[in-house]
């Protein structure tokens, strides 16, 4: 494999649409960024952070790999190769993979919810 390739260090290299996305903290906003191979040790790559306000409009925060995950990739091509991938990434993780029409479903629901069990 070419090493312009972004790699997990469990040894897997990863297209950008190969990410698991896990959306397990609805109420901080936040998605994991995980490793397609279920086998490896790292598991959480990083992260994206968002709010959706009362009109219920997503707005991102943040969206971040973790240093392992960056470092690896650094050594391995150069810094600026890695970081301008990763970033590349990370917009297609944002704007491709991630369902938000879903994502505000989910919120919807959850606040349904809760208002259901304060009025009970």
């Amino acid at each position: 494999m070419s090493e312009n390739k972004i790699q997990c260090p469990c040894g897997v290299y990863i297209k950008d649409d190969q990410y698991k996305l896990l959306y397990l903290k609805k109420d901080i906003g936040e998605i994991d960024i995980l490793c397609y191979n279920d086998l490896c040790y790292l598991k959480e790559l990083g992260y994206l952070k968002f709010h959706i306000d009362e009109s219920q409009k997503i707005n991102f925060n943040k969206g971040r790999f973790y240093s392992p995950f960056v470092t690896w990739n650094a050594t391995r091509m150069s810094e600026e190769k890695a970081s301008d991938e990763l970033k590349r990434h990370l917009i297609f993780i944002t704007e491709n993979l991630i369902d938000w029409q879903k994502v505000i479903e989910d919120y919807k629901a959850n606040i349904n919810k809760k208002r259901e069990k304060e009025t009970s």
